[in-house]
């Protein structure tokens, strides 16, 4: 498996549970235990790969006859720090030995 697909795979993954706790009428329209292929128009590259690795289920599957649903990713929007009001220090700040 190639590994940058894998790490974008997985960083769509958490995207994607995200939306769904935040949009859960999206969800409402994924079968129930649907085999999810994500697919970015932007990354041709990554959408072949994502439909060779799991557009197909494995004949042994969990749940035979389930469902495969492609998501089509939009957009990533950039991440936001969280951290406010940062301080550079030339050495450790004392309570960092304490």
């Amino acid at each position: 498996m190639n590994t940058m697909y894998q790490l974008y795979f997985e960083e769509l993954l958490a995207e994607f549970d995200q939306y769904v706790l935040e949009h859960p009428d999206f969800a409402k329209e994924i079968p129930h235990n649907a085999q999810i292929v994500f697919v970015d128009k932007r990354r041709p590259d990554f959408s072949h790969w994502s439909v060779q690795a799991f557009g197909s289920l494995p004949p042994n599957d969990d749940h035979p006859g389930r469902s495969v649903v492609y998501i089509e990713i939009g957009e990533l929007i950039p991440r936001r720090s969280r951290i406010k009001s940062p301080r550079l220090f030339s050495s450790a700040p004392a309570y960092a030995y304490t």
